[in-house]
């Protein structure tokens, strides 16, 4: 509006329309006293009057007869006298201008600025004065030529040209408008329907400027013109491209606030972190949605700092929109614009994990400060960095006594530089270095003790060194029988941990050969979780019993339990690797016989990894763990319980760890899709199922078989989130999709492990509060090995999810490991043949009369029967042939998008 222009000059103003006044300028609102220039829209002049003008006139009678004057002959000025908002009185030189319907009165108060009634005594002065002062771009269009007939500075300035050129220019060379455009612009301000227009113009330079014109239309000796002020937005457009990508890019949540704390924007991070839209917190006030009653004055406190111009940074707490609590660091700074405070930029930052790592930190340091061994922590050269309480008790030096030197000053004269070099040797390459070693405290005095150093590693540097250390002055005295004791496992009386791998050490040095048995019991968890803690140390009461007179008769065997339920024997001299599997067999065997607890058999297996000195491992740590790996891989294998070591299968442990990586890449970039897999009767040719499937747009992803993704997802706990995309995904189709009446069920791979998590349940439940679908519409699929293996808390779950409405498929059924048995104890509904049962099937194999006989067992049960990996025409006549009930694979589809699935179903 024209009031923009004339805030920067000396003149007082004010725009009248229907006698009541529609605009005004800042002079004029000081002029009368008031504090807003909102105070003056809406009142008539005669507000602003007495009652009487200086001739006894009414103010009111006289008033009205000058405005139609003015109307007449398009100006006239007088002497008027005005009053304040406080009541005083002053007399003003007023000249009342009409323009185009409006009246425009310029006032001059003659008490304070006689020297000023020259200038503006005339109105081409008045004019003069508001045109060549202002610091808004003003210039004079001619309607009819459509060329400027005047410019102040500040326009030419802006475009680059001198006043005789700009004259000659087409106004629609600047303004980028055809000429309807323009045409229809000018006819909108003539008409007085439109007074503002955003636009871009072009300079002399040739350069675009964004602009936001104000143009107002009047008549001068019967010639139409317009003025136009200009305001150039192009750094204001700049600077809110820059403010919006910072806004988009930033990877913490933020909200922008006014003066009045109230919010202008925020970014996505901020609804993500407290669950609200962004049309439910804009125009909002944050205190009133975001902070506990508690911390209203803490939270008003902040914004009120930054719009102080300080940095404020604070750790408070906030609430989300579902009433949960969550701990943020909160850095707010004001927002500057040319020169002034116009807002407030405030980051949320969720320091949640932050606090928990601060409060473990806090736990594991008071922990080691009142650890009853010796700690003490170096740099990576040796020089001491912390110890413990117990370190001051064992060599009488307080921290600060110590600090910033090297551990040599507890060096003892009774180790050769031999013993020192080997320990080094041992710890630089195995990071690790544990042994008797006699020091020497403050006091002079030699000391034995058990001395574990670890070298702590960061992306494969090492920065720091751990040094745990016991006097063992006292032990050294003390009973034989309790030495023995110290060695042995409380609850089994074995060997333990400790005893075992001093051996093995010992051992390993008479360089022979050796072999390391190492067992874990499978489903000793079940035993814990249905009788009891008690009934399981019973049970690993009589495993060690067996163990030992099993292989008790040999002096060249340890007997150790490492752990829990894990088991471990170390066999010297053996005389080859057939004599060691023949005794890892005899172990399996005495495991596997029943023991009676309480009226009851338990009966458990174990898997059992064998390694061998020197073939598999020169150290007691690489014995170790190779023989914990083929462990680790029996226990996958659930025809062979017991695994040598072999170095693939440190290869299949990396390999495990490439693809948890390309896992969490894959999900942190959301480079996955879901296709649907369509299940065919064969009966109605027509879809009746559909499997969800995930499709990895990660190329090293997709080089790896599903089945191993898949197992590494369940290892690492990612297959939750996997389930969790796929899940909602189905939930919101379906819930998107009612009125395509798909009735389909689709189905979900699931896992024991899965069942097995407390929130599995409440995930499950959650969504189907959230999007309201039929349970009956997902189905949940295992594969036959998954069921048999089941805890009792997946029974549990499972029981919970067929109360819920859910459905079961059993997949991969007709491997070794099916049992029919099992089909009674669920309400299985679908049952899926293994791909391999169709392999080079024909009438005379075997598999053929297996695959008759599940047909009519199911169809016994009620059950559909359903082939899978149906790829060519002659598995498809087969199937068809014997009568199986529905089929899946590439002969009838490939995987379906769900677009491409809504599409199938419509046809």
């Amino acid at each position: 509006m024209l009031y923009k222009a004339l805030n920067n000059i000396a003149v007082s103003y004010i725009v009248l329309e229907n006698d009541k006044i529609i605009d005004c300028n800042l002079n004029a609102v000081n002029l009368f006293g008031y504090d807003r220039r909102e105070d003056l829209l809406g009142l008539s002049p005669f507000d602003l009057s007495p009652y009487l003008q200086d001739d006894e006139e009414e103010s009111h009678i006289k008033g009205k007869v000058l405005i139609e004057k003015a109307y007449r002959e398009k100006m006239v000025s007088f002497k008027w006298r005005h009053t304040k908002k406080n009541g005083d009185t002053f007399l003003a030189f007023i000249n009342l201008i009409s323009i185009n319907g409006l009246l425009f009165s310029i006032i001059t108060n003659i008490d304070e600025l006689q020297e000023a009634e020259a200038k503006i005594r005339q109105t081409d002065d008045m004019y003069r004065l508001l045109f060549d002062e202002s610091q808004v771009m003003i210039y004079f269009l001619d309607v009819k030529t459509k060329r400027i007939t005047n410019a102040n500075k500040a326009t030419l300035d802006f475009y680059g040209y001198d006043l005789e050129t700009i004259r000659n220019i087409d106004y629609i060379d600047i303004c980028q408008l055809t000429e309807d455009e323009l045409n229809h612009n000018i006819e909108l301000v003539l008409m007085n329907k439109r007074n503002y227009f955003y636009s871009k113009h072009i300079c002399a330079n040739g350069e675009t400027r964004d602009v936001e014109i104000h143009a107002y239309a009047f008549t001068l000796n019967n010639r139409d013109f317009i003025i136009a002020m200009v305001y150039d937005l192009s750094e204001r457009i700049k600077q809110n491209l820059i403010i919006e990508s910072f806004l988009k890019n930033s990877p913490t949540p933020i909200a922008v606030l006014d003066n009045d704390y109230r919010v202008i924007d925020v970014n996505d991070k901020f609804t993500e972190l407290f669950l609200y839209t962004k049309n439910e917190v804009i125009g909002r006030r944050l205190d009133t949605i975001l902070t506990p009653n508690s911390l209203e004055d803490v939270a008003t406190e902040i914004a009120q700092e930054a719009l102080k111009n300080n940095f404020v940074r604070k750790r408070t707490i906030r609430r989300r929109k579902d009433e949960t609590i969550v701990n943020v660091e909160i850095v707010a700074f004001p927002i500057i614009y040319n020169e002034k405070i116009i807002g407030t930029y405030i980051h949320y930052i969720d320091i949640t994990q932050t606090l928990k790592h601060e409060m473990q930190l806090e736990v594991f340091q008071k922990v080691l400060e009142n650890n009853t061994e010796g700690i003490v922590i170096t740099d990576p050269e040796g020089r001491i960095e912390w110890v413990n309480h117990a370190f001051t008790c064992i060599t009488g030096y307080q921290l600060s006594e110590v600090k910033g030197k090297t551990m040599n000053l507890l060096r003892s004269n009774v180790h050769n530089e031999e013993f020192y070099d080997n320990m080094w040797e041992t710890l630089n390459r195995y990071h690790h270095w544990h042994g008797e070693i006699w020091n020497k405290n403050k006091n002079g005095e030699i000391y034995p003790e058990w001395l574990n150093i670890y070298a702590i590693k960061s992306q494969n540097n090492i920065t720091n060194y751990v040094g745990i250390f016991r006097d063992l002055s006292e032990t050294k005295v003390i009973d034989q029988k309790i030495r023995i004791l110290s060695q042995k496992d409380v609850l089994t009386g074995l060997y333990n941990r400790v005893y075992f791998n001093d051996n093995l050490e010992r051992v390993i040095k008479k360089e022979e050969n050796v072999a390391i048995l190492f067992m874990d019991l499978n489903h000793f968890k079940e035993i814990n979780d249905t009788l009891g803690h008690y009934a399981g140390d019973q049970f690993l009461m009589e495993i060690a019993h067996r163990l030992e007179d099993l292989l008790n008769g040999n002096n060249d065997t340890i007997i150790a339990r490492y752990g829990g339920d894990e088991f471990i024997v170390m066999i010297e001299n053996f005389t080859s690797k057939k004599q060691i599997a023949s005794i890892a067999r005899r172990i399996l065997h005495m495991i596997q016989k029943p023991f009676i607890y309480g009226g009851n058999y338990l009966i458990a297996t174990a898997s059992l990894g064998i390694s061998l000195y020197p073939k598999d491992g020169r150290t007691s740590d690489e014995l170790l763990q190779n023989a914990d790996m083929a462990m680790y891989a029996a226990k996958n294998k659930y025809d062979r319980k017991i695994m040598f070591y072999n170095p693939n299968m440190r290869k299949a442990v990396d390999e495990r760890f490439k693809i948890a990586s390309l896992l969490r890449a894959a999900l942190e970039e959301k480079a996955y899709e879901i296709l649907f897999d369509p299940i065919y009767s064969l009966k109605k040719d027509a879809i009746i199922a559909l499997e969800a499937k995930i499709k990895w747009h990660n190329k090293q992803l997709a080089l790896y078989s599903r089945q191993k993704y898949i197992d590494v997802a369940i290892k690492t706990g990612q297959i939750n989130h996997i389930f969790d995309f796929v899940f909602e995904d189905i939930c919101q189709k379906l819930t998107e999709n009612q009125d395509l009446q798909m009735q389909i069920p689709i189905s979900i791979n699931i896992s024991i492990e899965q069942l097995e998590q407390y929130t599995f349940l409440s995930q499950i439940k959650d969504k189907l509060c959230k999007y309201n679908i039929d349970p009956s519409l997902i189905e949940f699929e295992f594969t036959d090995n998954n069921i048999s293996e089941k805890s009792r808390r997946a029974q549990k779950a499972i029981n919970e999810l067929l109360k819920l409405g859910f459905n079961f498929t059993l997949d991969n059924f007709g491997q070794d490991n099916s049992s029919i048995a099992q089909l009674k104890h669920y309400n299985i509904k679908k049952i899926k043949l293994t791909k391999s049962i169709f392999k080079d099937i024909d009438k005379r194999s075997i598999n053929y009369e297996l695959i008759k006989l599940y047909r009519l067992i199911t169809k016994k049960m009620n059950i559909l029967l359903i082939a899978k990996g149906i790829n060519e025409e002659s598995q498809y006549k087969f199937i068809k042939d014997i009568k199986v009930d529905a089929a899946q694979g590439s002969y009838f589809s490939k995987p379906l998008t769900f677009e491409e699935v809504k599409k199938a179903l419509k046809h």
